[in-house]
């Protein structure tokens, strides 16, 4: 059945999924916004990641002939991921080893239609405007960064800045 999750929302872009079948652990929330055309539409939020932990990356994208393209990135933040991303870019997945020694890889940013369906809040709240504007230019809401405060691109898009 339904379990009443014990998380605490320090950030008010995101809303809290309060019942979840599958846990606080994957199940965090969504963001409602608009995108680059004044469309409304809401995207998934997990919490698999931590922040500072450093994982293994592979990213998909997509080359200028057409073909798809793999590459992996090795000791790497959440944070400084951010960096590889471009407007091609059409999943990322990190290696989470669990307590046993043993691990998976999971997605922690799919698209759909150019558009975040679902990513982890660690590289969510990472991204800032200019990241916005070159890498996933369909997903551009100025009044939703108006809301986080950001003011120019250095500012983060999903986290408040104060």
């Amino acid at each position: 059945m339904y379990t009443t999750n014990t998380i605490t929302n320090d950030n008010p872009i995101i809303n809290l999924h309060e019942k979840s079948e599958l846990g606080s652990e994957h199940w965090y929330g969504e963001v409602r916004q608009q995108d680059n055309r004044g469309k409304h539409f809401s995207f998934n939020v997990s919490n698999l990641l931590e922040p500072e932990k450093l994982y293994n990356w592979r990213v998909v994208g997509k080359c200028q002939a057409g073909f798809l393209t793999i590459f992996e990135r090795d000791a790497m933040t959440p944070e400084g991921m951010s960096y590889y991303f471009s407007k091609d870019t059409k999943c990322v997945q990190a290696y989470k080893e669990f307590e046993n020694g043993k691990g998976l890889w999971v997605d922690v940013i799919s698209f759909k239609g150019g558009r975040f369906y679902s990513i982890d809040k660690s590289i969510l709240e990472s991204l800032n405007v200019n990241t916005m504007h070159s890498a996933f230019p369909k997903m551009v809401d100025y009044n939703l960064w108006e809301r986080a405060g950001a003011k120019n691109h250095s500012h983060f898009a999903y986290k408040p800045n104060c």
